[in-house]
């Protein structure tokens, strides 16, 4: 099941020019924490959710495969289809993805580093019951430079023109 899990995370965050993607960071051993810590009910979504990620390519790219077995093109064309998919629930099965595979890669020390920010400390392993702000460093008045050019190319594949509009043709 980690493995599945692995390869949904992984394919909606893959690695652009020199940042990371998740599938460099060591998620493995996140997702083992994460199964052993969370709720049985918010792990059975997770898996569902990457079951679901493997069998939509013929709902979001007209393809009768795996979402394993499409190039890396098809790839992430499927995930940013399930994305900005018109039907709610295809888009809430992202969202769950998204989220999980967000929080492991924004943790990274690696990400954090590419974007300037200070790394976050150990987890000490107990619940917090106070606030944890990490102090960070000085912060340019805007986005950094790097994740504005991130931006930039996903304009440039046009996926700022379908926000919002569903299938792509």
């Amino acid at each position: 099941m980690n493995e599945l899990v692995r390869f949904a995370l992984t394919a909606f965050y893959p690695r652009v020019d020199d940042l990371p993607g998740l599938a460099e960071l060591g998620v493995e051993g996140k997702i083992a924490r994460l199964r052993r810590e969370s709720t049985w009910l918010f792990w059975t979504g997770i898996v569902a959710a990457s079951v679901a990620f493997q069998i939509a390519p013929l709902l979001t790219i007209r393809k009768p495969l795996l979402a394993s077995w499409l190039s890396a093109e098809d790839l992430d064309r499927h995930a940013h289809t399930m994305a900005t998919h018109p039907g709610y629930l295809v888009r809430q099965v992202t969202f769950l993805l998204k989220l999980v595979g967000g929080m492991f890669w924004g943790q990274s020390p690696e990400v954090r580093a590419f974007l300037d920010l200070t790394p976050y400390p150990e987890d000490p392993g107990t619940r917090r019951l106070e606030a944890f702000v990490p102090r960070q460093g000085p912060l340019p008045g805007g986005a950094p430079d790097k994740l504005l050019s991130l931006g930039k190319k996903e304009r440039a594949l046009g996926r700022d023109k379908d926000r919002g509009k569903g299938l792509h043709a």
